[in-house]
């Protein structure tokens, strides 16, 4: 009998312990900073580039508040070779800064601005000794621009974004050749993302 009164004690007391701890985490947790539920990086496809070239980029952005952020994106042209007047980039590497005007209250959204500087290795064409035909150049240098462009995202924190911007060269590694016509290039993207 005495066996039975020490187990329900025991019994008792441990589940006042545990019910103690369940609740004292769940408060916890409701009473997180809003901050820290909020996700602070997004990932992104660019359907675009993809479907047109094809190629491929992929974007990382790291947000820095609600209103900016930072990234850099990676991307590569697996058929440079047959649309080089679109874009003449073999590969790209472009850290941004992106701002933004939101008009609701879901952080990071709306519309947006972003300046880039680029790191690009590409071919371009040259029209030579008044010939009608182009030869091909290899480049290797510097290029920036800006784009502007708008977000959405939606509950499940999936992201669609359009942007548009334009790009120039800088700089190329070829033998005493100008970079008559080309040197500046369309930047153009419909990606999908994701927040974590």
């Amino acid at each position: 009998m005495n066996n039975t009164r020490t187990f329900n004690r025991l019994f008792k007391r441990s589940s006042l312990l545990i019910a103690c701890l369940f609740f004292g985490l769940a408060y916890g947790q409701n009473t997180a900073s809003k901050d820290s539920l909020n996700p602070t990086y997004e990932l992104r496809l660019d359907i675009f580039q993809l479907v047109i070239l094809p190629g491929i980029e992929l974007s990382y952005e790291r947000f820095i508040d609600d209103l900016s952020s930072w990234g850099v994106t990676g991307f590569y042209n697996f058929d440079a070779k047959f649309y080089k007047g679109y874009r003449f980039e073999n590969f790209e590497i472009p850290p941004y800064y992106r701002v933004y005007f939101r008009q609701k209250k879901a952080q990071n959204s709306g519309l947006f601005v972003q300046p880039f500087l680029s790191l690009v290795k590409g071919e371009y064409d040259v029209y030579q000794n008044d010939y009608p035909f182009y030869s091909g150049n290899d480049f290797f240098g510097f290029a920036g621009g800006a784009l502007i462009g708008f977000k959405w995202i939606n509950q499940k924190r999936f992201s669609f974004e359009i942007h548009a911007g334009v790009g120039r060269y800088f700089k190329f590694d070829s033998e005493n050749d100008s970079f008559q016509e080309g040197t500046a290039y369309p930047r153009i993207s419909f990606a999908i993302g994701k927040r974590f």
